[in-house]
């Protein structure tokens, strides 16, 4: 995922030399569920946890740009019948068209794009009357490890110097994958497709600007 991340920001890098260029960090809150074929996903509870990551930004001009993103994840959920929460610590790649509206030193922005990821670890949260606590697990012959899905969302910057933006955004993702590969079919569920929540905060520093 690395290699993916750096030939990814290489190739943004050449398209447009004199464009801005952007690099920053980024971390917030995450909520996650999943939806299931022919079942209700509120049959389900969601799973919260924190994220963070590093993220690039090309304008090409004022109001348009791409952005890609390396972060880390961790998405789960749980169903109603058990205490038993599954979660997937994941590195993320999204890929997205950024859209922003100036005013001053404040900006309103949107994004749009795709995002692809992979499972490095599974654990199972599990809870008792007195305690909870983490299970580490393997990932069986049935599970899919990789994933692949639509992102969306928006947000706002305020510049706070000449190069330096702060930033929030929300950001809704829906998955395209199954979390378990659909020829297990004596399985009872087989159509599990991930969903998740963010709201981030990041800051950003222009290492680069239009030519004057």
């Amino acid at each position: 995922m690395k290699k993916i991340l750096l030939f990814t920001i290489l190739l943004l890098i050449t398209i447009n030399s004199e464009a801005q260029h952007w690099v920053g960090i980024r971390g917030g809150y995450n909520s996650s569920d999943i939806t299931i074929d022919k079942f209700s996903y509120r049959q389900t509870n969601s799973y919260s946890s924190i994220n963070y990551g590093v993220f690039y930004k090309l304008y090409i001009d004022k109001h348009t740009g791409l952005q890609a993103e390396f972060n880390k994840i961790n998405r789960g959920f749980s169903y109603r019948e058990n205490d038993t929460t599954h979660i997937r610590e994941s590195w993320e790649l999204p890929v997205l068209g950024n859209l922003r509206i100036e005013f001053g030193n404040f900006m309103l922005f949107g994004n749009f794009g795709f995002y692809v990821g992979y499972a490095q670890k599974m654990k199972y949260k599990i809870k008792t009357a007195t305690s909870t606590n983490e299970v580490a697990a393997s990932f069986s012959p049935k599970d899919s490890r990789f994933e692949f899905g639509f992102s969306a969302g928006g947000g706002a910057g305020f510049r706070i110097a000449q190069n330096v933006e702060l930033l929030a955004e929300f950001r809704y993702n829906y998955g395209l994958t199954y979390l378990y590969k659909p020829k297990y079919k004596d399985e009872r569920i087989r159509y599990i497709q991930p969903v998740s929540m963010q709201i981030s905060f990041g800051v950003l520093y222009k290492f680069a600007n239009f030519k004057k």
